[in-house]
């Protein structure tokens, strides 16, 4: 496995498909993936559906260590974790078994992984921020003692509320309270690529390895019979992570907004301008800033991406 960039990948993969488009172009590219973990509801299933999509690809990813972290967002009791999307019975068998269920586990090896590899790493977020918020309570220097922490999440250049934030805001408070600088994908950049029809046929007919005609048939099983197009949330966050060039971004200070209609809103106060006026800014750090992507290159993306079906 190349050396490229050491990364960690923390993902809610088995309902929308970009978390599998996503694990699939992290290992095209050849980043070297030190461990998965996951998130939000199901995480166990979320796990084997992982372990598969890395032993089909081999090339030392079947060696790579995936954690079952945090399935209940921070706020809530949730019990009922139904199969997921992409569930197919033979995830069940033994090959696929995470390498631990316990959510600690899962916190833990983050934590340990930040102060082994310290600016080597590289996280990549992209699901709810539950497991983050968790790494953060139990030791609020882990995150901000590695490279950095790339996510895909929160909308900063129109106001609504992005599902990896909605899905756990206190978790997601927590993480742009305590951690610098993070780089942020927002869904209202990330929505800017979805693919075109023909490449929508092309990754349904695409068999050029066994990992990617996996992809290929949980793609055709998120799709259905509808005519949705995938859209490249999370690649563009593991495409970011070596790249940052593919996106053109601006520093600005964010308060997640927790209470009321505006619930899940991800405000970039730069943006808000009036913030002077207001008493709920009264002791707010406007010097704690993250990196917020702004525009992308569409195509240069799109491309990348489609070469892990070629």
């Amino acid at each position: 496995m190349n050396n490229k960039m050491k990364v960690i990948i923390d993902t809610d993969i088995g309902d929308d498909i970009d978390d599998a488009f996503a694990i699939l172009l992290a290992m095209k590219e050849k980043h070297e993936i030190v461990g998965v973990t996951t998130v939000f509801l199901n995480t166990a299933e979320r796990a084997r559906i992982t372990k598969k999509l890395l032993k089909l690809y081999k090339s030392g990813y079947e060696n790579v260590p995936v954690y079952a972290g945090y399935g209940t967002p921070l706020a809530k009791n949730t019990e009922d974790y139904p199969h997921l999307c992409q569930y197919t019975e033979d995830i069940d068998l033994d090959e696929y078994t995470p390498d631990s269920s316990d959510p600690d586990d899962a916190v833990n090896f983050i934590i340990e992984s930040c102060h082994k590899y310290k600016e080597e790493l590289t996280i990549i977020a992209i699901g709810p921020f539950t497991n983050m918020a968790k790494v953060i309570k139990k030791d609020p220097t882990a995150l901000n003692s590695i490279k950095k922490l790339v996510i895909m999440g929160g909308a900063f250049y129109k106001q609504y509320s992005d599902w990896n934030v909605i899905c756990d805001v206190e978790a997601a408070k927590i993480m742009f309270d305590n951690v610098n600088n993070i780089h942020c994908l927002g869904a209202d950049v990330t929505h800017k690529l979805t693919i075109s029809k023909d490449d929508d046929s092309f990754i349904r007919e695409s068999n050029v390895t066994p990992a990617a005609k996996y992809v290929s048939d949980i793609y055709k099983m998120w799709k259905g019979d509808s005519d949705k197009l995938g859209i490249l949330h999370d690649p563009l966050a593991i495409l970011y992570a070596l790249e940052e060039n593919v996106c053109k971004c601006e520093s600005a200070p964010v308060a997640v907004i927790t209470d009321g209609y505006a619930r899940g809103i991800t405000l970039n106060v730069s943006e808000y301008k009036k913030s002077y006026l207001n008493k709920a800014y009264e002791g707010f750090d406007f010097n704690h800033t993250h990196t917020l992507a702004k525009e992308v290159d569409r195509d240069y993306v799109i491309k990348k991406f489609m070469e892990c079906f070629k």
